[in-house]
């Protein structure tokens, strides 16, 4: 089925990494529907695994960003986006390498997209109701 073209006014922090990323997504000549406030988004790094020797194997990053929507200042949905991944250590070092950073940096920038869609998603959703 083919779905309207989404935008929404989208308020929050103009510098958030995420509301730049999911604005990318939206269709700026699209009249604006819904209203959507986006709150900060938290970044969690656990370690998932260790090796016998007790340093970390992998990790588990997770994404959380707190969300409303609104049409006509009813709240339609508030909740917390989140969505996680697990990345192997990629240096043999016990502190971070290099090479750890920025695969953390890039899965954190993936697990935006994926916010992102899963949003856009919302939206469609509740557009269409």
């Amino acid at each position: 089925k083919n779905s309207a073209p989404i935008n929404a006014s989208v308020t929050g922090d103009v510098n958030s990494l995420f509301i730049t990323e999911f604005k990318k997504h939206l269709d700026a000549s699209a009249m604006p529907s819904l209203q959507l406030e986006i709150g900060n988004e938290v970044q969690t790094n656990q370690t998932a695994a260790y090796k016998k020797n007790g340093d970390s194997s992998s990790y588990t990053l997770t994404l959380s960003v707190p969300i409303k929507v609104l049409r006509a200042q009813k709240v339609l949905l508030s909740k917390n986006l989140t969505t996680s991944i697990t990345v192997r250590k990629l240096s043999t070092l016990r502190s971070k390498s290099q090479a750890d950073k920025l695969q953390i940096k890039r899965s954190f920038s993936q697990l935006r997209e994926t916010l992102a869609t899963k949003l856009l998603r919302i939206l469609q959703h509740l557009n269409a109701n």
